[in-house]
């Protein structure tokens, strides 16, 4: 009896680090248990974003309709004791970070920062 695809990403079940989900899963949770980062939070942030790198959906391996294909649109995480929420998009591998404690919390304004987008490349020569 054939099984039914239960999830996207099932046309590369099989093939070693495929696209399910649960092959996701348990990829980026034996990544993080066993990445090492360093002390700080540089280091920790970068480590995070290089984790979830690991289970990326990159554009063209899991077609969601013709011509349209499942991608990491965004990775995010943020530290909850600085207040600093940490951001890299399909487009931009850059990572952005907002300080909210840069704001005033007390205001009754809402402030909102556009998602940068747009690969940024660091041209060390120009």
């Amino acid at each position: 009896m054939a099984l039914d695809a239960y999830s996207r990403g099932m046309g590369s079940l099989g093939l070693p680090g495929d696209l399910s989900s649960s092959s996701r899963f348990v990829r980026v949770a034996f990544t993080k248990v066993n990445a090492i980062s360093g002390e700080s939070e540089e280091e920790s942030v970068s480590q995070f974003f290089h984790i979830l790198g690991s289970v990326d959906q990159q554009r063209g391996c899991c077609e969601v309709t013709d011509g349209k294909y499942e991608i990491t649109l965004y990775t995010s995480c943020c530290n909850v004791i600085k207040g600093i929420y940490y951001y890299n998009t399909y487009e931009n591998h850059q990572i952005s970070a907002v300080d909210m404690h840069a704001e005033d919390l007390e205001s009754n304004k809402l402030i909102c920062y556009p998602v940068i987008q747009g690969e940024r490349i660091n041209y060390q020569n120009k």
